[in-house]
């Protein structure tokens, strides 16, 4: 893919990203979008940060829209990064020449961008941070990142349905401030996988087993009413089962507040989507 392709397709996920969510996105939420789009292609969550002229490091405006994109979007930025190795199959783009690339990209691109004008931005730096943390353990708290916040999770189990989360509501400024022993809860455990921990993209900010007695001591998963199972009967409004196969039917209100009613309840999330998911789970 030629730069000058690459340049029109990236206008263009502009164009979407202001058509799904009804405004500009911010520098900040490019970054985003491009940092969750980028692990396919550099095996990481790549960073981004961005000069102003005067030598000010870009902070941008808080809050993020970039959960409420659709998954089109990621991959359509995911094919864009991948494009930029000049063949298929090739090395990706170093991050010395994306950063390269992109800069003047940012800078022509300024008026469909909502917190930047032509110029604004002076430098661009692209990092790719190392594969070396270990999985969680049972019992960790970690800090990830989403809608320009922090959010706070704890692993409560690892057995035959994945890695199961806790999830607490209160959002946190900074990574330093992520403290949820007084946070309130999401009731419903989630699964998913470590892999946002093992690249770094999550974090391990403490360890507290005390915390485990908030959620469930063994999380399930639910099933629907009318699953397409032969030989399990679910009941009228679903059943929960845990990981040692206990199934138990569950009522109206159940169904409702975990989403089996309104379709909107997953069994487990790749932990990318899940990351992206955070703010809509949080206040289930």
């Amino acid at each position: 893919m030629s730069g000058e392709e690459a340049y029109v397709k990236l206008a263009k996920i502009l164009v979407d990203f202001s058509g799904e969510v009804g405004g500009l996105p911010s520098l900040r939420e490019f970054f985003e979008l491009l940092e969750w789009s980028s692990e396919d292609i550099y095996s990481t969550s790549l960073t981004f940060e961005a000069t102003l002229r005067g030598g000010t490091v870009y902070s941008g405006i808080e809050g993020s829209r970039v959960p409420e994109l659709s998954d089109a979007i990621f991959s359509d930025v995911t094919d864009i990064l991948a494009g930029l190795s000049g063949e298929e199959g090739g090395e990706p783009m170093s991050l010395s020449d994306l950063a390269d690339f992109l800069l003047p990209f940012i800078n022509y691109e300024a008026e469909n961008l909502l917190d930047i004008s032509g110029g604004d931005v002076s430098g661009l730096s692209v990092a790719a941070p190392d594969r070396i943390a270990a999985p969680p353990k049972v019992g960790d708290v970690l800090a990830i990142p989403a809608d320009g916040a922090w959010y706070a999770a704890i692993v409560l189990a690892r057995n035959r349905f994945g890695v199961a989360f806790g999830i607490f509501r209160e959002k946190f400024q900074s990574i330093t401030s992520v403290d949820p022993r007084s946070s309130a809860v999401c009731p419903f455990p989630v699964y998913s996988d470590d892999m946002q921990v093992v690249n770094g993209s999550w974090q391990v900010v403490g360890h507290d087993e005390e915390l485990l007695s908030v959620f469930p001591v063994e999380p399930e998963i639910y099933h629907s009413a009318n699953p397409a199972w032969l030989n399990h009967e679910f009941g009228e409004f679903g059943a929960a089962e845990t990981a040692a196969g206990n199934i138990r039917l569950i009522d109206d209100r159940e169904a409702r507040a975990v989403g089996i009613t309104n379709d909107s309840y997953r069994q487990s999330y790749p932990s990318d989507f899940l990351q992206r998911s955070l703010g809509g789970l949080a206040i289930r």
